[in-house]
C-alpha cells in the first residue's frame, strides 16, 4: 500500500507546483509587454512663419498636450498620430528663434516634458559654398571662413559650424540678409583684428589648427540638410584613425554619410601642414567634388577674405 501512495503523493505535488507557477509566468509576461516608456521627441521644423510641426516616436494623446511660449503664444494645435502641429499667434521674423516648452503623453499616459528652440523658416534661402578659410590665426589675422553665394536668396538661419549640427565647438547663425550671386561673406572664428563687414562666431573659440571640419546647414534645426562641408588634417596624428579625437572621427563619418565629403578617412582630408594665418586654404574656381582636390593653399600674404581667391599658390 505504501508503495502505491508514495508515487501518488509525488505526482500530486508536482502537478500542484506546475499549476501554481503558470499564472505567475503569464502575469509577469503581461506586465513585461506593457508600454511604460515616455514618448521620445524626434524633431521640430517650421513649415511657415507661424506654423511648426513636432515629431515623436509614438502616437500622442491630443488631450494631454500643454505648450508654453513666453515670447509668443500658441493660438491652436492639432495632433495626428505621432505629429503635433501648432500655430503661433504672431509670425516669426526670419533669422530669429523662439523657445518653446511643452508636455505630452502617449496613449498609455506616459509623459514627456520638453524644451526646444524653433527657428523661423527661410522661404527664399540662398545657397553657398565654403570658399576660403584659415585655421592657424593670429591677433592680426584671426581664424576666418569665407562663404561665396552661388544662388541669390536670403541668408537668414543658414548656420556655419565648426563641426556638425549635433557636435560643434562654435557656430554662426546668419541674420536676415538678402544676397546676390557672387557675394562673399566672412565669419571670424577667433578674436583679433577684423573688418567691420565681417561677422563673428558665437564663442570665438577658434578652429582646430591641425585637424578639423566645417559644415554649412540650411538652418540650426537638428534635421536641417547640409549645403557644404570641408575637412582638414595634418596627416601625422595617430589617434582615433588619424583624426585626433572621437568627436572629429564622428563628424567625419557624418559628413561622409551625408554626401558632403568623399571619404571618412583622415588621409582624404585637406593637408593642413602648409597653411598659416596668411596662407589660406582656397577653393579652386568654385569646383565642388567634396574632396581635397577642390582646394589649394595660396602664397604667403595672399589671403583674400571678402573677394575672389588669389591664384598665386604656395610652393614649398
Amino acid at each position: 500500500m505504501k508503495q502505491i501512495l508514495l508515487p501518488l503523493l509525488v505526482f500530486l505535488l508536482l502537478s500542484s507546483g506546475c499549476g501554481c507557477s503558470q499564472p505567475e509566468l503569464s502575469l509577469h509576461n503581461l506586465f513585461e509587454q506593457a508600454d511604460s516608456s515616455p514618448p521620445v521627441f524626434l524633431s521640430a521644423s517650421m513649415q511657415s512663419q507661424h506654423t511648426a510641426t513636432l515629431s515623436f516616436n509614438e502616437s500622442i494623446a491630443e488631450n494631454s498636450v500643454t505648450l508654453w511660449c513666453e515670447q509668443n503664444s500658441v493660438a491652436s494645435f492639432t495632433v495626428i498620430d505621432k505629429t503635433l502641429t501648432l500655430n503661433l499667434a504672431k509670425p516669426m521674423q526670419m533669422g530669429t528663434s523662439l523657445p518653446l516648452e511643452g508636455r505630452v503623453e502617449d496613449i498609455r499616459g506616459n509623459s514627456l516634458q520638453f524644451s526646444i528652440e524653433l527657428w523661423a523658416k527661410n522661404t527664399h534661402p540662398a545657397t553657398v559654398l565654403i570658399n576660403e578659410f584659415t585655421t592657424k590665426g593670429s591677433e592680426t589675422n584671426p581664424d576666418r571662413v569665407e562663404l561665396v553665394v552661388t544662388s541669390r536668396g536670403n541668408l537668414a538661419g543658414l548656420t556655419l559650424y565648426a563641426g556638425v549640427a549635433d557636435d560643434w565647438s562654435d557656430r554662426f547663425v546668419f541674420p536676415d540678409r538678402w544676397v546676390e550671386r557672387g557675394t562673399y561673406v566672412v565669419v571670424a572664428f577667433s578674436k583679433g583684428e577684423h573688418e567691420a563687414a565681417w561677422y563673428t562666431s558665437a564663442l570665438q573659440a577658434g578652429l582646430g589648427s591641425n585637424n578639423g571640419c566645417l559644415s554649412v546647414a540650411m538652418s540650426p534645426e537638428w534635421t536641417s540638410p547640409l549645403l557644404d562641408a570641408v575637412m582638414w588634417g595634418n596627416m601625422s596624428t595617430s589617434t582615433f584613425e588619424g583624426f585626433g579625437s572621437a568627436s572629429l572621427l564622428s563628424q567625419a563619418q557624418i559628413l561622409f554619410q551625408n554626401g558632403q565629403w568623399n571619404s571618412a578617412s583622415s588621409e582624404k582630408s585637406i593637408d593642413s601642414n602648409t597653411g598659416t594665418a596668411t596662407r589660406s586654404f582656397c577653393r579652386d574656381r568654385l569646383i565642388d567634388t567634396n574632396s581635397s582636390d577642390d582646394w589649394y593653399v595660396c602664397a604667403t600674404r595672399q589671403a583674400t577674405f571678402g573677394s575672389k581667391n588669389s591664384e598665386l599658390r604656395y610652393t614649398p
